[in-house]
């Protein structure tokens, strides 16, 4: 299909290596159904090319669009290994530049998590809100970044549960510094 380049720099789908192919509007949800512009035909297992078997769906959460969680639908080649000597014989296509594998959101949406969280102040719950997501889920991710950034130190955030401060905590800290 041919790349829609106004859809595609609007929603910056071509940074993740991703095309728009249609939208559609759902009340509070923007989808999005795209394809990779790129795919990888060759085998995980061995390393030889492989044939297109079908294609399958991969839904992402992504960055809010317009102030609206936003999915997108990526329609992934399924891939046939030919090789008997292979262990893998079907698989999906990794779309790395998007998402990694088994993951249900793009990569960005956790830098935007901590960004939301350090720079506006924003709480798991209203980012979690803001992506159309679950406040475990929201915290998981911006959990598991903290933990990577913190890697000089990986036992620094063992018994963290909870990130950032619950507002009364904050009005109460800032009453007693007036």
């Amino acid at each position: 299909a041919a790349p829609n380049l106004v859809a595609d720099t609007i929603c910056r789908t071509a940074e993740l290596g991703l095309s728009i192919d249609n939208a559609a509007d759902a009340g509070d949800v923007t989808h999005l159904y795209c394809h990779p512009v790129t795919v990888d035909l060759s085998c995980p297992g061995c390393g030889q090319g492989c044939r297109v078997r079908d294609h399958v769906e991969r839904r992402l959460t992504d960055l809010p669009i317009a102030g609206h969680p936003s999915v997108l639908h990526v329609r992934v080649p399924r891939l046939v290994c030919g090789n008997d000597d292979c262990n893998v014989a079907i698989f999906r296509a990794s779309i790395p530049q998007a998402a990694d594998d088994r993951q249900s959101v793009t990569r960005r949406v956790t830098r935007w998590i901590l960004q939301r969280m350090a720079t506006d102040g924003m709480s798991v719950k209203a980012c979690a809100r803001g992506l159309g997501i679950g406040w475990k889920k929201t915290c998981t991710l911006a959990l598991s970044a903290c933990r990577h950034l913190t890697g000089g130190d990986p036992g620094r955030l063992d018994h963290v549960r909870v990130l950032g401060r619950r507002r009364a905590q904050v009005e109460a800290c800032s009453r007693r510094r007036h």
